[in-house]
């Protein structure tokens, strides 16, 4: 056997730093669990949106009761054109060999680590503003996604919430757009998370499900038979609710991948990088409610 890699080389660095890029992004992405990822070696990424209204008899025909050897009433289904464009994100630094090979702190490591997070939530805040349709960012409007505004003293972080009876309408919502709603995600922020514990116990309710402990890509929960999603990327006073995988894609061009270079006794430079692009493609399984704090 010929013993030709020695700790610190690049080989055994490469491998360490893949190693916690794909174990960390596993854990920490919270929106791609809502999308289908789907793999494009295309810059240009066009999909068809299909109109989401249920078809209408046309004038003076009817589907019931067709007389004999008449025509058929015809009805016709209509498509949207949309356009994306793969989008690059990525971040690198460099460590000096000192500092990896004296500090007291792994600071390669934490590198990586740090690096990967700013990537990935980089990319959560894309498919949340797609999601929302643009609709959560500063000025934006409400689009083509369906919406619940909070008004009346009743927003989640005040005594006369209804928090339960909100999601329920925005399950009703999907639900009357002929879409499945028996796996519903409602992404909140930090904030909404401790209102929604915060009025089940002043109810006296039981939320043995609804806890304080974060775990695996955001999940904190069950409510009205909707799981809780936190993250970081939603937009103070705004939560939504969506049909997983059937509301967007995420065209995957490039996965989160790194790249190390060592330039020898001078440093480490570390890049990481992912690219694509979301895709917003059935604007009506989005339910985005607003209002949830009165103090935003």
């Amino acid at each position: 056997m010929a013993y030709n890699q020695e700790t610190g080389t690049v080989e055994l660095r490469k491998e360490v730093v893949d190693k916690v890029l794909k174990g960390f992004s596993t854990a920490t992405y919270k929106f791609k669990q809502a999308v289908t990822i789907s793999k494009t070696n295309a810059w240009k990424n066009t999909f068809f949106r299909e109109n989401p209204d249920p078809l209408t008899e046309p004038s003076g025909n009817t589907v019931k009761g067709i007389p004999r050897g008449a025509n058929f009433p015809q009805a016709v289904v209509s498509f949207e054109e949309v356009n994306s464009w793969i989008e690059k994100y990525g971040l690198e630094d460099f460590i000096h060999w000192e500092d990896i090979l004296t500090n007291d702190v792994d600071v390669q490591r934490r590198t990586i680590f740090r690096i990967t997070e700013r990537v990935v939530k980089a990319v959560d805040d894309e498919i949340w503003r797609v999601l929302t349709d643009g609709a959560s960012e500063p000025g934006g409007a409400v689009g083509s996604i369906q919406s619940i505004t909070i008004t009346g003293g009743r927003q989640w972080d005040a005594a006369s919430a209804a928090i339960i009876d909100d999601l329920m309408q925005a399950k009703q919502l999907i639900a009357e757009k002929n879409y499945d709603t028996s796996n519903l995600l409602c992404y909140i922020s930090p904030q909404d998370h401790r209102s929604i514990v915060k009025y089940l116990t002043d109810k006296g309710a039981q939320f043995p499900s609804v806890g304080n402990e974060m775990a695996k890509n955001g999940h904190v929960g069950k409510l009205a038979g909707i799981s809780l999603v936190q993250s970081n990327s939603v937009t103070a006073s705004y939560a939504l609710v969506c049909v997983p995988k059937v509301c967007g894609t995420w065209k995957q061009a490039v996965p989160l991948q790194s790249n190390l270079e060592v330039d020898p006794f001078k440093g480490t430079r570390i890049r990481v990088v992912e690219m694509g692009v979301t895709q917003l493609t059935d604007p009506e399984c989005c339910v985005l409610i607003i209002g949830t704090q009165a103090a935003a």
